[in-house]
């Protein structure tokens, strides 16, 4: 996890490399000054670990600092539903209210994350109308998007939305950490298995492995252990009808 190494928890919000990527990224330096004193405390979790549980009552609220983490809930029958995967720079929860959550979040890799209380972002939305304006926007504008993102999958076909797959966690991945390393094993870290791959898409691990092997067989993706390498961008974004827009 390359920027773990130099930026473990940042210091202070302002020198933090993945600021530009959180929901603080169009505020100035003196807004976020602001904002920084209502960053109460920064979390450390292992990987597997549950940073919070399914239908557990939590009042505060995450920004991802480092590391990877999916959001998901589990089924009647058992079964595990992905519907988000959460990287350096998102947020979770920032709603003032104290409902339960009816989904779990989980680590993936090793996750550190600064915490905000539901009761201080009251204060920040009562006390910094203007920032408050700014990031009602960007919430509302990440709600819509990733509304859109499983309206995008689900019209897929599976070797489709597979591929749409693979290419939106490998750039967002890139585009992340691209101010943290230029080591292209690093770039190419893909923190999901096939598994947590299926229960994004709905299939069985049997499929995602077989059309996975298509890929390799096709040289649009080499794989290994928590990396994959896109080979030819431009194929498997076609495959999948993905572009960096969406």
């Amino acid at each position: 996890m390359p920027c773990n190494d130099n930026n473990k928890i940042a210091k202070n919000c302002l020198s933090c490399v993945v600021r530009k990527s959180t929901i603080f990224g169009s505020l100035t330096d003196d807004e976020m000054a602001s904002v920084e004193g209502y960053i109460e405390k920064k979390r450390h979790f292992q990987s597997g670990e549950y940073v919070i549980q399914e239908n557990s009552s939590v009042n505060y609220s995450l920004c991802i600092n480092s590391g990877y983490l999916i959001l998901g809930s589990y089924l009647e029958n058992g079964s595990r539903q992905i519907f988000q995967v959460a990287m350096p720079g998102d947020s979770i929860g920032f709603s003032h209210s104290n409902a339960d959550y009816n989904y779990f979040v989980q680590a993936m890799t090793e996750v550190d994350v600064c915490v905000i209380s539901n009761v201080t972002v009251d204060k920040l939305i009562g006390e910094q109308k203007a920032i408050a304006t700014k990031l009602i926007e960007i919430l509302s504008h990440n709600t819509a998007v990733n509304q859109q993102y499983l309206l995008n999958l689900g019209r897929k076909s599976a070797r489709e939305a597979l591929a749409y797959l693979i290419m939106d966690i490998s750039t967002r991945i890139r585009q992340r950490l691209i101010k943290c390393t230029t080591n292209e094993s690093e770039l190419s870290f893909f923190p999901l298995n096939q598994e947590d791959m299926a229960d994004i898409l709905g299939m069985t691990k049997v499929h995602i492995s077989r059309i996975t092997s298509e890929f390799k067989k096709e040289q649009l993706i080499q794989c290994s252990h928590k990396t994959i390498k896109v080979l030819d961008e431009d194929r498997l974004s076609e495959i999948g009808g993905f572009s960096v827009l969406d």
